[in-house]
């Protein structure tokens, strides 16, 4: 699904580092440049459409450049996903649209779609930036200009026994609303990772 640029704005993905070096470079309270004990994590409303967002991608996680920056630092961008293609990016509280009638939605674990998703492509962008900062590490594909990430390899998966459109098992509230952690008083259903060791997907 494509979103169209007449009722949102749209911008390149290059001009998500321009947020970061506004941030670095503020007269006030400035960013710290931390390029080995840091990450940058830019996140945006659901009126902001990023090239390749609700396309190919729900967010993404890159480095910055030195042209650019004026430092290599890890970064990550994630949208809002309720508005543009929440049936791309916001399952399993929105369902794809080619299984929708067969498989019901789930409730949303802090009952806003958009940003419950969010939290999960956070996580998931995260654990990817953390074993391939500079996207040239871990990756499981062939072809290292599209890899295929920790958090690729395990899609759709947020408990034990999940895959082929069966999230796994999870923890419902007495509301209904599903979730695979608590802490601090707050819930998130976050998708689950790779591992190496265990040679499978797990999580919290």
């Amino acid at each position: 699904m494509n979103v169209s640029c007449l009722r949102v704005a749209c911008f390149p993905c290059l001009s998500v580092q321009l947020v970061i070096k506004a941030a670095i470079k503020a007269k006030t309270n400035p960013f710290p440049t931390q390029s080995k004990g840091g990450l940058y994590l830019v996140l945006t409303s659901d009126d902001i459409q990023v090239q390749d967002f609700c396309v190919t991608a729900c967010g993404f996680h890159y480095f910055t450049f030195p042209s650019i920056v004026g430092y290599t630092l890890p970064y990550a961008w994630v949208g809002n996903l309720e508005r543009m293609c929440p049936s791309l990016c916001a399952y399993p509280f929105v369902i794809l649209d080619y299984v929708r009638g067969s498989v019901k939605p789930l409730k949303s674990t802090n009952g806003e779609v958009g940003v419950d998703a969010m939290i999960s492509v956070i996580v998931h962008e995260m654990a990817e930036m953390a074993t391939d900062p500079s996207v040239n590490a871990w990756y499981a594909s062939s072809d290292p200009t599209d890899p295929v990430e920790i958090a690729d390899l395990c899609i759709g998966k947020y408990g034990g026994g999940g895959g082929l459109g069966y999230i796994g098992e999870v923890r419902r509230d007495a509301n209904g609303a599903v979730f695979n952690v608590y802490r601090i008083r707050r819930r998130f259903l976050i998708q689950w990772v790779w591992s190496y060791v265990a040679d499978d997907c797990v999580g919290p």
